[in-house]
C-alpha cells in the first residue's frame, strides 16, 4: 500500500490574545491594537500590519502588538519576520506559552522541525494541559520520522481532549508506520466515529486494513472514501491494488484508468495497469503501458517491457 502522509494541523490560534491593560501607556496604542486586531479577524492582513506597526512606533515597550503582527504575519506566511515579532515577546516575558507554542508553527513551516519542537517542550512546560502544542510537537516528530514519540505526544493530546479525532488519526498513522495495524486501525474507527466527513480517514483505514491482509474490508472503505473525494488518485491506486491481490483484475484495471484521468503522468499507475493487462492476457496493451511508464521514468515497467515485449 502505499504510504499515507501525516494530516498537517499546525496552525494558529483564532484568537488575538490580549495581555494587561497595564502594558499599554496611550489610549490611541490600545485603539491601533483592537484596529490591527479586527482588521486580522476580517481576513485584511496588510492594513493589520500598518495598524499594529503603528502601535508599535508609538510605544514599543508595549508587548501585544508585536505578538499580534507575528501571528499576522504567520498568517501571510512571512514566517522568518513573525519568529522575529515572537523572539522579541519571548525575550520580554518568557513565562508564556503561546508566543513559544506560535513561533514553533512558524518554525515547523521553515521545515525547522527541531527548532519548533524546543518551543513546544518549552510551551508544555509552562502550560503542561496545552493539547495543540503536544498535537504539533507529535507532527513535528513524525515529519522527523520518530513515530514512537509521535505516538506519545498524541496520546498526551487525547488525555487532555479525548473527543479529538485529528489526533486519533494522527496516532492511527504512528501506528501504521511502526506495522501496528490493529492499533492504526482502532484508532482510525475512533477518528471515523467522530468525523465521518472525512475522506482520509477511511482512505487510511483502509490502507492498514489491506496491509493486514483485510482486502475486501479495505475495498469498502476506499470506495467510501473515492466517494467523498473523488480526485484522490492514492486512494484509486490502494483500491486498484487490493483488487489485484483479489485477482479483480478488470476492476483494478478501472481504478488505475480513473488515476490516470486524474494524473496522466502517473508512472506507477502506467505500470500497474499493465501488469492486469498482462493478467487479463492482454499483452499488446500491457507492452504499450509499460512503454509509456518508462517513458515516464519506471524502472520496473522497463523490468517487464524487456520480459514480456521485447524477448
Amino acid at each position: 500500500m502505499s504510504k499515507y502522509g501525516i494530516m498537517k494541523y499546525i496552525l494558529l490560534f483564532s484568537i488575538f490574545l490580549f495581555f494587561p491593560a497595564s502594558f499599554f501607556a496611550q489610549s490611541s496604542v490600545k485603539n491601533l491594537i483592537s484596529d490591527g486586531i479586527m482588521k486580522a479577524r476580517l481576513g485584511d492582513y496588510k492594513a493589520a500590519i500598518i495598524s499594529l506597526d503603528s502601535a508599535i512606533a508609538l510605544d514599543s515597550t508595549a508587548i501585544e502588538p508585536w505578538y499580534n503582527r507575528g501571528l499576522v504575519k504567520s498568517e501571510l506566511k512571512d514566517y522568518h519576520s513573525a519568529i522575529l515579532d515572537f523572539d522579541h515577546v519571548i525575550d520580554r516575558k518568557p513565562y508564556y506559552p503561546d508566543p513559544y507554542y506560535n513561533r514553533g508553527v512558524a518554525k515547523d513551516y521553515l521545515n525547522d522541525h527541531p527548532g519548533a519542537i524546543a518551543d513546544y517542550t518549552k510551551a508544555v512546560s509552562l502550560k503542561p494541559d496545552f493539547t495543540d502544542a503536544y498535537m504539533n510537537r507529535g507532527l513535528a516528530l513524525y515529519d522527523l520520522g520518530d513515530n514512537i514519540k509521535a505516538e506519545m505526544d498524541f496520546s498526551r493530546a487525547l488525555q487532555y481532549r479525548p473527543e479529538y479525532a485529528p489526533a486519533y488519526y494522527n496516532r492511527g498513522l504512528a501506528r501504521f508506520n511502526k506495522n501496528d495495524f490493529p492499533g492504526a486501525i482502532a484508532d482510525f474507527n475512533q477518528a471515523i466515529r467522530l468525523d465521518t466527513t472525512s475522506a482520509d480517514y477511511y482512505s487510511s483505514r483502509g490502507a492498514a486494513k489491506a496491509a493486514s491482509g483485510l482486502f475486501e474490508d479495505a475495498i469498502i472503505d476506499f470506495t467510501v472514501s473515492v466517494r467523498k473525494n473523488p480526485v484522490n488518485e492514492e486512494t484509486y491506486m490502494n483500491r486498484a491494488l487490493a483488487n489485484m491481490y483479489l485477482k479483480n483484475y478488470n476492476v483494478a484495471k478501472e481504478d488505475y484508468n480513473r488515476v490516470i484521468e486524474i494524473n496522466p503522468n502517473n508512472a506507477e499507475a502506467y505500470t500497474n495497469r499493465g501488469v492486469a493487462c498482462q493478467y487479463l492476457g492482454d499483452t499488446r496493451t500491457a507492452c504499450q503501458d509499460w512503454e509509456t511508464a518508462v517513458r515516464l521514468g519506471s524502472q520496473k515497467a522497463e523490468t517487464f517491457l524487456n520480459k514480456y515485449c521485447n524477448p
